[in-house]
Parts: structure tokens; sequence; C-alpha cells
């Protein structure tokens, strides 16, 4: 099909990008197939000390710079958010190459009123092929094709947004100066407002980020986990949907209860039918995605895959737990605090 532009609106494509020479020209090309073409491509250079500037400028985007040390993905999109001339911004991270339906039908939505933002998902062909990266890449396909179409939460890495909605809630919170949290803080943002965020499913883009254990597990802990869990001891970004699904929080408590009785069986054998019990419960809660796993990746690959799920429940959810004891320690130190206080105050004559 030649790609054509959409009658009904302008659409611009924003892409943060630091020093990503490596993934940027499989992302533009991309976008140069996509059936409805972007009216405008702009890129924010963030520090790029590598050639990300000339490869965009020469695929005929526009490329945007503050001049300043490197800020993060949110700051970038904000800034390039503010000089797009369209009704309709759509943002695209540098590693991801978009399928060419996938602009069409996240814009669809929203032209018909059925949402003021919409997201899609990465697609279950993800160009690394180590082990790591390939269950990270497999792991946010399946969670998103399991979500509900009513989203809760928005997200940067494919998704869309009516650009006057964008600017009313301010755009992404630059305190993330990382990649964060900042798109599901924005999306916290606009169902609080009332707005309607939508998950298109079938909206794919491939991911071309090649994780390794360590950064997956960094970033899986410090960046998702840990912002994430502060924002929900504030009673935001809370849902039965994604992967903080009841399901989820189920399978993260037999992962511990695998470890616990593991340990307790070392010092007591009687122990081990718990052990193994607990490890049947979680692979039959997780059977469909790791069924998934060893279809999509092959037999190494569902097999580091099984471990490194197993990995991720006990950690983010001990992130979580951690998290939130923090938080309730703060409280009632903050209460032990005041009350001294009043006694004194009452004690005074």
């Amino acid at each position: 099909m030649t790609p054509t532009s959409s009658p009904g609106a302008r659409l611009v494509v924003v892409i943060p990008a630091y020093n990503a020479a490596a993934t940027l020209p499989d992302c533009l090309a991309a976008l140069g197939r996509s059936e409805r073409r972007p009216d405008e491509i702009i890129l924010f250079d963030d520090g790029s000390t590598d050639e990300t500037a000339e490869i965009a400028r020469s695929a005929g985007a526009t490329v945007l710079s503050d001049g300043r040390p490197r800020q993060g993905p949110g700051a970038g999109r904000n800034f390039a958010a503010a000089a797009a001339d369209a009704p309709i911004i759509v943002f695209v991270d540098a590693d991801v190459a978009v399928h060419p339906q996938a602009l069409g039908r996240l814009e669809a939505p929203i032209l018909s009123g059925d949402a003021v933002a919409t997201f899609g998902s990465y697609d279950d062909t993800p160009k690394s092929r180590r082990l790591a990266a390939l269950y990270a890449n497999l792991r946010h396909h399946w969670v998103h094709q399991q979500g509900q179409r009513h989203a809760f939460t928005f997200w940067s890495g494919l998704g869309a947004i009516r650009s006057d909605i964008f600017r009313a809630h301010g755009g992404f919170d630059p305190k993330f100066n990382e990649p964060s949290i900042e798109d599901i803080e924005l999306g916290s943002r606009i169902i609080e407002k009332g707005g309607s965020i939508r998950l298109v499913k079938d909206a794919f883009g491939s991911h071309h980020k090649d994780w390794g254990v360590v950064q997956l597990w960094k970033t899986d802990i410090f960046r998702r986990a840990v912002p994430w869990a502060w924002m929900m001891t504030e009673g935001r970004g809370q849902a039965n949907d994604l992967n903080i699904s009841r399901r989820e929080r189920a399978a993260a408590i037999w992962a511990h209860l695998i470890w616990i009785s593991g340990l307790a069986s070392a010092f007591a054998p009687q122990w081990w039918p718990a052990t193994a019990a607990a490890g049947i419960a979680y692979i039959v809660l997780n059977a469909r995605f790791f069924a998934f796993l060893f279809r999509a990746g092959g037999l190494r690959a569902g097999l580091a895959g099984v471990f490194l799920h197993w990995c991720y429940h006990v950690y983010a959810s001990t992130t979580f737990a951690l998290v939130a004891g923090s938080r309730l320690w703060r409280q009632i130190r903050s209460r032990i605090m005041n009350a001294s206080v009043g006694r004194t105050h009452a004690e005074r004559p």
C-alpha cells in the first residue's frame, strides 16, 4: 500500500534519542514505510556524542536540541512536543521500528473521539536473540497482549496523544531524568482527570534494544519498580491490569514460597514437598506465558525465561514491599514525633 497522509489531522512523530546511531536507522526506515505517513518527524537529540543527529537529518527528520547535557527522554519529548504543530503527537522510541499499520491504528481511536491517548505493543519477533533481551521483549509483548483495552496508564515507547491534552497536563514530569515511569505517571494523571486511554493491541513495533541481564534487572528495579511502588503507595497507578494484575500478584506470592520453602528444606527435609508444590503452582499459574516463551524463543529461551520470570516476580514484589514498608515507617515516625511535640507543648506552664 502506498503511504498516505490522513485527511483528518496532522500527525507528528516525536523521537527522543541519546547515542541512538545503532538503532535509529531502522526506526526511521520503518516510519518511512508506514501506511499512515507522519506529517513530520521531530527528533530531540539529548546530547548525543555519536552520529544520531546526522542520521536523523539525512532521513528528513527535524532535529532539535537545547544544548544542555543529557536530561532524559521525558524532558526531550516535552521539548519536541512543544514544537510540534499538530493535533496528534506519536511518541516512538529510537529503538522501536513501527509496523506499517501501527500509526494509523493508534490515530483512529483519537480521531473518532474514543480516546485522548492510545498506545501499542512490542511484537513477538524482537531483533536481539540474547536470552535476557528475548525474555524482556517477549514479556512486554505478552503483558500488553493480555491487558485491558480501557487502559489505566500510558506507554511512550509507541504511544499517541492529543497535543492539547498533553499540554494541558504539563507533559511528562521532568523529575524523571532517566528512562523510567514518566509515561505511567502521565497516564495516571490523565485518567484521574477523566481522560480515556486505549491499548491498541495490534499497533505493533519491533524492539531493537539488546538487553543484558544486569541492565535488565537494574532497569526493572530502580527505574520501574521503585518509582512505581512509590506512586502506588500514594494511591496512584493502581489497577487489576498489565503487570500489577491480581494474577501477577498471586504469581509473586508463589515465587516467594518457592525460595522460602526451599531454604527451609535445607534444614528440614520434610519441607521438600512444599517446595515442589509451590513450584508446580507457580508453573501452572504462568503456564500460558511460559508456553508462549518456548514457542517464540525456542528451548533455551524458554528455560531461561522461566528462571528470569521467577527472578522478576521475586525482586519486583520485594521492591514494592520495601518501599511500602519505608513509607509506613515514615508515617509512624512522623505521628510519634508530632505526638511528642504535642505533649511537650501541653506540659509547658
